[in-house]
């Protein structure tokens, strides 16, 4: 067999043991509880029709409908509590032969089959590959589309630029943060291919016109928009340590957990010296007239196209998109990037240096899969329920999302009997207890800590004038903990 086929077999072999990698790694994440937009997800295609859906999308959505699609198709699949999820797993995946063929493409072999070992372990990739929204797809697509560009510029088949096509289109319609890569590429193609300016005008004026039916309902999606990003400028306030800060977790890191959690302050350190000792090395070979070749510069630019981007968007002080999830377009050059870095080190040091962040994400990947770091366990809290509680009894449910719409039923849709369901606070809370006056036992569902205030719980004590007493409870690990505890009225309590 000759060398190179060798070589090739080899890199098939480790590419799809990569791919099982990655599964392993997703599968445990998959029966977490949808949590937050996932809900709006399940609520949008649940129970509903294709049309529906898109109507829906269209009116109340921030986001084009290619994955609400996939969303809905796969929602019919198996139970939709989890199996929204699977166009998500199925992009996640894929990501990682992906990266192995860019790579091959731009980089070189062992920067592909990097980029390949960084997507299968990445706790980011691992969350959002199994998260019930748009973002794996983009990602996957916004990466598909690079590939697609260069085969068409180097075969100059027509098979090839109607790939790119479909896959630039797909961006479109899939999620807005994929303009960034989309334009970077094109400019790219545009500004080095010169000669090829009658192919590149053909293509993309064919993209444009492809596209041209849904921007009126991209115009009546801007003020969903502008709400969203108002509310992440609360969350994510934009500034320079925020975007360091989730640029890292985009690299190394989980959303929603702290780096000092995952991978942890050490390997998180670790992490951030071999970049930078990566990063010095490449400056300083291209400071000495070896600078990166002209692909290396589309995968540079690519992989910061993005994270720049969101940063000019966001600089309006009232309101911002720079949460790390709007970062993920650019994921397949970004772990690109990152293995030429690593593997362009002298040899000794390259093979160091790239087992060493291997390990941090191994060890990320270790952390996302405890349960403390990962979704909400409403689906626990729900299963007990339906054990302890007898037909009727009333549930109190605390939460930080709001008492009303999808982003409330993250306890409810996991329930397998009915239970009545009173959103903690006011009316709603009050008639609960007095239901279980009647029946004799009230459960309450509260994420820990400080909701107990929203409750009127003083640990053992709860509800009016303290009048019912805890009997029994279950606590419960996650992004946020959630206690569910059962009470019944006590003798001698007033009202009893």
């Amino acid at each position: 067999m000759p060398r190179l086929e060798r070589a090739q077999v080899v890199d098939l072999a480790v590419v799809g043991g990569l791919m099982l990698l990655a599964l392993a790694l997703r599968l445990p994440l998959m029966r977490d509880s949808l949590l937050g937009d996932e809900l709006i997800m399940y609520g949008i295609v649940h129970d509903h029709g294709l049309g529906d859906v898109l109507s829906v999308v269209r009116d109340t959505e921030k986001t084009p409908p290619l994955h609400f699609a996939l969303a809905w198709a796969a929602a019919h699949i198996g139970d939709p509590t989890w199996s929204v999820r699977l166009p998500s797993l199925l992009a996640g995946i894929a990501l990682v032969p992906l990266g192995y063929a860019l790579g091959l493409r731009t980089a070189g072999r062992a920067a592909g089959l990097v980029a390949a070992a960084i997507l299968a372990l990445q706790p980011y990739s691992m969350f959002y590959g199994t998260e019930a929204r748009a973002y794996a797809l983009v990602a996957l697509l916004a990466g598909l589309s690079t590939l697609c560009l260069l085969r068409a510029l180097d075969t100059r088949s027509r098979w090839w630029w109607a790939a790119y096509a479909l896959a630039v289109l797909g961006v479109a319609y899939t999620h807005y943060i994929g303009i960034f890569v989309l334009a970077t590429q094109a400019g790219w193609a545009f500004w080095v291919y010169r000669d090829r300016l009658r192919e590149l005008v053909t293509v993309h004026a064919l993209i444009v016109l492809a596209y041209i039916p849904w921007i009126s309902s991209y115009l009546v999606q801007q003020g969903h928009s502008a709400d969203e990003a108002r509310r992440i400028a609360i969350l994510a306030p934009p500034s320079v340590e925020y975007f360091g800060f989730a640029n890292a977790q985009v690299a190394f890191g989980q959303p929603f957990a702290s780096l000092r959690d995952v991978p942890g302050y050490a390997a998180a350190v670790l992490a951030v010296l071999l970049l930078a000792a990566a990063l010095v090395a490449a400056g300083v070979r291209a400071w000495r007239r070896d600078p990166p070749g002209g692909r290396m510069v589309l995968v540079i630019l690519l992989a910061v196209a993005t994270p720049l981007g969101i940063a000019a968007l966001s600089l309006p002080g009232d309101h911002s998109f720079l949460l790390p999830r709007n970062l993920i377009a650019s994921l397949p050059a970004l772990a690109v990037l990152i293995g030429w870095l690593l593997v362009s080190l002298r040899s000794r040091l390259a093979v160091a240096a790239t087992t060493a962040f291997l390990l941090v994400l191994a060890v990320g990947a270790a952390q996302a899969l405890d349960r403390g770091h990962r979704r909400s366990p409403y689906r626990d809290a729900a299963h007990v329920i339906d054990a302890w509680a007898r037909p009727g009894d009333p549930v109190i449910q605390g939460s930080f999302l709001p008492a009303k719409g999808s982003l409330a039923t993250g306890l409810k849709i996991n329930f397998t009997r009915p239970h009545p369901l009173h959103p903690a606070g006011g009316a709603t809370e009050a008639a609960a207890w007095e239901r279980g006056r009647r029946t004799g036992r009230v459960y309450v569902v509260v994420p820990l800590p400080g909701a107990f205030k929203r409750v009127r719980h003083s640990g053992r004590f709860a509800g009016p004038e303290q009048a019912f007493e805890l009997r029994r409870e279950r606590r419960y690990t996650g992004l946020e903990d959630i206690l569910v505890g059962e009470y019944a009225p006590r003798d001698g309590a007033p009202g009893s």
